[in-house]
Protein backbone atom coordinates (compact mmCIF):
# COMPACT_ATOMS: atom_id res chain seq x y z
CA UNK A 1 0.00 0.00 0.00
CA UNK A 2 2.85 2.46 1.39
CA UNK A 3 4.71 1.54 -2.33
CA UNK A 4 1.59 2.66 -4.37
CA UNK A 5 1.33 5.64 -2.62
CA UNK A 6 4.59 6.51 -2.91
CA UNK A 7 4.27 5.55 -6.95
CA UNK A 8 1.52 7.75 -7.22
CA UNK A 9 3.04 10.72 -5.87
CA UNK A 10 6.09 10.49 -8.67
CA UNK A 11 3.18 10.17 -11.49
CA UNK A 12 1.40 13.30 -10.27
CA UNK A 13 4.94 15.62 -9.97
CA UNK A 14 6.06 14.11 -13.40
CA UNK A 15 2.52 14.74 -15.13
CA UNK A 16 2.76 18.26 -12.91
CA UNK A 17 6.43 18.90 -14.63
CA UNK A 18 4.75 19.01 -18.12
CA UNK A 19 5.15 14.96 -18.78
CA UNK A 20 9.33 15.14 -19.64
CA UNK A 21 10.57 12.76 -20.83
CA UNK A 22 12.43 9.84 -17.59
CA UNK A 23 11.56 6.67 -16.71
CA UNK A 24 8.56 7.42 -15.03
CA UNK A 25 6.52 9.30 -17.92
CA UNK A 26 7.92 8.48 -21.28
CA UNK A 27 7.22 11.02 -23.62
CA UNK A 28 4.47 10.52 -25.86
CA UNK A 29 1.91 9.21 -23.99
CA UNK A 30 -1.36 10.03 -24.60
CA UNK A 31 -2.93 9.28 -21.38
CA UNK A 32 -0.40 11.49 -19.57
CA UNK A 33 -0.81 13.87 -22.09
CA UNK A 34 -5.13 14.45 -21.17
CA UNK A 35 -3.76 14.35 -17.82
CA UNK A 36 -1.71 17.12 -18.56
CA UNK A 37 -4.66 18.73 -20.45
CA UNK A 38 -6.77 18.62 -16.92
CA UNK A 39 -4.26 19.43 -14.95
CA UNK A 40 -2.95 22.43 -16.23
CA UNK A 41 -5.50 23.33 -19.67
CA UNK A 42 -5.59 22.68 -23.23
CA UNK A 43 -3.72 26.31 -24.11
CA UNK A 44 -0.84 25.47 -21.96
CA UNK A 45 -0.52 22.15 -23.29
CA UNK A 46 -1.26 23.46 -27.17
CA UNK A 47 1.83 26.29 -26.50
CA UNK A 48 4.11 23.27 -25.67
CA UNK A 49 3.52 21.64 -29.08
CA UNK A 50 5.26 25.17 -30.27
CA UNK A 51 7.58 25.96 -27.26
CA UNK A 52 9.14 21.61 -26.40
CA UNK A 53 10.07 20.34 -30.49
CA UNK A 54 10.42 17.03 -28.70
CA UNK A 55 7.20 17.43 -27.20
CA UNK A 56 5.09 18.76 -30.51
CA UNK A 57 7.36 15.86 -32.20
CA UNK A 58 6.36 13.35 -30.34
CA UNK A 59 2.46 14.10 -30.14
CA UNK A 60 1.98 14.55 -33.79
CA UNK A 61 3.41 11.23 -34.63
CA UNK A 62 0.99 9.85 -32.30
CA UNK A 63 -1.54 11.33 -33.97
CA UNK A 64 -0.62 10.42 -36.91
CA UNK A 65 -0.89 7.00 -36.06
CA UNK A 66 -4.96 7.55 -36.12
CA UNK A 67 -4.60 5.61 -32.91
CA UNK A 68 -8.22 6.61 -31.00
CA UNK A 69 -6.83 8.26 -27.73
CA UNK A 70 -4.03 10.14 -29.90
CA UNK A 71 -7.16 12.05 -31.99
CA UNK A 72 -8.88 12.34 -28.34
CA UNK A 73 -5.60 14.63 -27.83
CA UNK A 74 -6.37 16.20 -30.87
CA UNK A 75 -9.71 16.88 -30.27
CA UNK A 76 -8.70 18.48 -26.30
CA UNK A 77 -6.14 20.85 -27.71
CA UNK A 78 -6.55 23.85 -30.01
CA UNK A 79 -3.18 24.93 -32.18
CA UNK A 80 -1.55 27.72 -30.76
CA UNK A 81 -0.23 29.10 -33.65
CA UNK A 82 0.20 28.82 -37.32
CA UNK A 83 2.91 26.25 -37.28
CA UNK A 84 1.24 24.00 -34.87
CA UNK A 85 -2.07 24.03 -36.94
CA UNK A 86 -0.29 23.42 -40.10
CA UNK A 87 1.69 20.08 -38.24
CA UNK A 88 -1.72 19.14 -36.88
CA UNK A 89 -3.07 19.07 -40.15
CA UNK A 90 -0.56 16.93 -41.42
CA UNK A 91 -0.85 14.99 -38.55
CA UNK A 92 -4.23 14.03 -39.11
CA UNK A 93 -4.51 13.55 -42.76
CA UNK A 94 -1.91 10.45 -42.16
CA UNK A 95 -4.59 9.37 -39.90
CA UNK A 96 -6.98 10.03 -42.39
CA UNK A 97 -5.95 6.84 -43.80
CA UNK A 98 -6.03 4.51 -40.72
CA UNK A 99 -9.06 5.65 -38.82
CA UNK A 100 -10.93 7.84 -41.19
CA UNK A 101 -14.22 8.21 -38.81
CA UNK A 102 -12.48 9.41 -35.93
CA UNK A 103 -10.50 11.87 -37.92
CA UNK A 104 -13.42 13.14 -40.18
CA UNK A 105 -15.59 13.97 -36.46
CA UNK A 106 -13.07 16.33 -35.50
CA UNK A 107 -13.25 17.89 -38.42
CA UNK A 108 -14.66 21.61 -38.86
CA UNK A 109 -14.14 25.27 -37.32
CA UNK A 110 -10.57 23.91 -35.65
CA UNK A 111 -9.64 21.38 -38.05
CA UNK A 112 -10.75 22.71 -41.63
CA UNK A 113 -11.68 20.32 -44.41
CA UNK A 114 -9.78 21.86 -46.93
CA UNK A 115 -6.21 21.74 -44.43
CA UNK A 116 -6.77 18.31 -43.31
CA UNK A 117 -8.17 16.39 -47.10
CA UNK A 118 -5.76 18.75 -48.73
CA UNK A 119 -2.97 17.06 -48.79
CA UNK A 120 -0.92 19.71 -46.31
CA UNK A 121 2.35 18.06 -46.83
CA UNK A 122 5.50 20.25 -47.76
CA UNK A 123 7.12 18.64 -50.04
CA UNK A 124 5.60 15.41 -52.53
CA UNK A 125 6.67 13.82 -55.58
CA UNK A 126 4.44 12.85 -58.31
CA UNK A 127 4.46 9.50 -57.43
CA UNK A 128 3.70 10.46 -53.65
CA UNK A 129 1.01 12.34 -54.19
CA UNK A 130 -0.95 9.72 -56.63
CA UNK A 131 -0.11 7.12 -53.83
CA UNK A 132 -1.45 9.43 -51.05
CA UNK A 133 -4.80 9.99 -53.08
CA UNK A 134 -5.27 6.86 -53.84
CA UNK A 135 -5.04 5.25 -50.12
CA UNK A 136 -7.21 8.31 -49.02
CA UNK A 137 -9.94 8.11 -51.66
CA UNK A 138 -9.92 4.19 -50.34
CA UNK A 139 -10.11 5.21 -46.52
CA UNK A 140 -12.72 7.70 -47.25
CA UNK A 141 -14.82 4.78 -49.13
CA UNK A 142 -15.10 2.81 -45.80
CA UNK A 143 -16.81 5.60 -44.28
CA UNK A 144 -20.62 4.64 -44.39
CA UNK A 145 -22.17 6.58 -41.27
CA UNK A 146 -24.94 8.78 -42.85
CA UNK A 147 -23.83 11.80 -39.92
CA UNK A 148 -20.52 11.85 -41.68
CA UNK A 149 -21.60 11.52 -45.57
CA UNK A 150 -21.42 15.50 -45.85
CA UNK A 151 -17.73 15.59 -44.25
CA UNK A 152 -16.59 12.74 -46.34
CA UNK A 153 -18.25 14.04 -49.74
CA UNK A 154 -16.04 17.46 -48.45
CA UNK A 155 -13.13 15.83 -47.72
CA UNK A 156 -13.16 14.08 -51.27
CA UNK A 157 -13.61 16.75 -52.62
CA UNK A 158 -10.95 18.54 -51.17
CA UNK A 159 -8.55 15.38 -51.57
CA UNK A 160 -9.34 15.73 -55.68
CA UNK A 161 -8.65 19.71 -55.77
CA UNK A 162 -5.47 18.85 -53.76
CA UNK A 163 -4.28 16.20 -56.31
CA UNK A 164 -5.24 17.80 -59.45
CA UNK A 165 -3.42 21.81 -58.07
CA UNK A 166 -0.49 19.12 -56.66
CA UNK A 167 0.29 17.07 -59.92
CA UNK A 168 -0.26 20.14 -61.90
CA UNK A 169 2.67 22.03 -60.25
CA UNK A 170 5.20 19.41 -59.70
CA UNK A 171 4.40 18.45 -63.79
CA UNK A 172 1.86 20.44 -65.85
CA UNK A 173 2.24 17.21 -68.54
CA UNK A 174 0.96 14.78 -66.24
CA UNK A 175 -2.52 15.81 -65.89
CA UNK A 176 -2.32 15.64 -70.01
CA UNK A 177 -0.35 12.21 -69.82
CA UNK A 178 -2.40 10.00 -67.34
CA UNK A 179 -6.01 12.19 -67.52
CA UNK A 180 -7.35 11.22 -64.22
CA UNK A 181 -10.85 10.01 -64.57
CA UNK A 182 -12.86 12.72 -62.31
CA UNK A 183 -15.08 11.07 -59.68
CA UNK A 184 -18.48 10.43 -59.61
CA UNK A 185 -21.09 12.32 -57.14
CA UNK A 186 -23.50 10.50 -55.81
CA UNK A 187 -26.42 12.13 -54.73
Amino acid sequence: MHRQVIAGAFLSIAVATGCKDTSWTPLGSADLILSEVKLRGAPAVSRRLDSDENFGRSVTNGIATGDSIWLEVADRIVPASASAEATLSIALSSALLRSPAKVLSLLGEKYPVEEVCGMPFLKADSAAVVSYYDSAATSLGRVTSAALAGRRDACRTALNDARDRRLERINPGYLIKNKPVPTRRRR
